[in-house]
């Protein structure tokens, strides 16, 4: 392992941080990641899993940064699994949370989250056991409802894009540094292959509406970005919307 600053030869940092570029960094929680931009002040995308926080904020602390100066916590949807340490960081800092009006409701605890999709075999299998396991978070209701095209002040400047599908609220994040930076959540998954849209059997199993998950990503793939960091797979580094538009080719066949 390399200490933070330090980089292996793919550029992988220690406790599961990988900088995607000079200001990005990708914390990697197993089979899920959030993101940190690092500048004069921090911009969180996606707070993973529960009891995660002090990952999240060690390292803005290797980056030069205080918890005071995470300002931002962009979300790109409500799945526990990217909201999980919300609360805990919000309590920490005096972040602002972001989030789609139709998810932001599910966060703030106002209606449920819909359980796993049971129009496929592996939601109706497995889906009884997830809703069992999914942790129960606690509700938050200090956020900033925000919009397809709203502009959102982290970062100098980040524009949400609304990519139903995966669910009725998800946003991605655009960030037009370096090329352009698109932040996908889970409207785009990198595990198997290349991008994708999640509608495989076990993204599937939490993606409310298929049809529209297909439609976010070719939404995705019209715009310019040379770079993308995903909720689940490794980000893409070097024209990364061609990836997305091979791949939109292939759907349409």
């Amino acid at each position: 392992m390399v200490v933070f600053g330090g980089r292996s030869p793919k550029g992988r940092l220690s406790m599961g941080i990988e900088r995607v570029t000079h200001d990005v960094y990708r914390i990697g929680m197993g089979y899920v990641s959030a993101y940190l931009i690092v500048q004069h002040e921090v911009s969180v995308i996606d707070t993973g899993l529960p009891k995660h926080r002090e990952i999240i904020l060690k390292t803005a602390s290797q980056a030069g940064r205080k918890p005071d100066e995470v300002k931002h916590i962009l979300l790109t949807h409500h799945h526990a699994d990217h909201t999980g340490s919300l609360a805990e960081l919000m309590g920490a800092t005096s972040a602002k949370g972001y989030i789609h009006p139709l998810d932001a409701a599910i966060v703030r605890g106002e209606k449920p989250a819909p359980g796993p999709n049971r129009e496929i075999l592996a939601g109706r299998i497995l889906g009884p056991l997830m809703v069992r396991i999914t942790p129960k978070l606690q509700p938050i209701e200090a956020l900033q409802e925000t919009n397809d095209g709203d502009e959102v002040p982290a970062a100098g400047g980040m524009k949400a894009i609304h990519t139903p599908g995966h669910t009725a609220g998800h946003l991605s994040f655009l960030w037009p540094q370096n090329g352009g930076i698109l932040f996908a959540g889970d409207a785009v998954s990198n595990v198997f292959r290349g991008p994708r849209p999640p509608v495989g059997a076990l993204g599937g199993m939490f993606t409310e509406d298929m049809a529209q998950a297909k439609e976010s990503f070719r939404k995705l793939a019209e715009l310019e970005f040379e770079v993308a960091c995903f909720g689940h797979g490794g980000p893409i580094k070097g024209k990364a919307h061609a990836a997305f538009r091979r791949e939109v080719e292939k759907l349409a066949k």
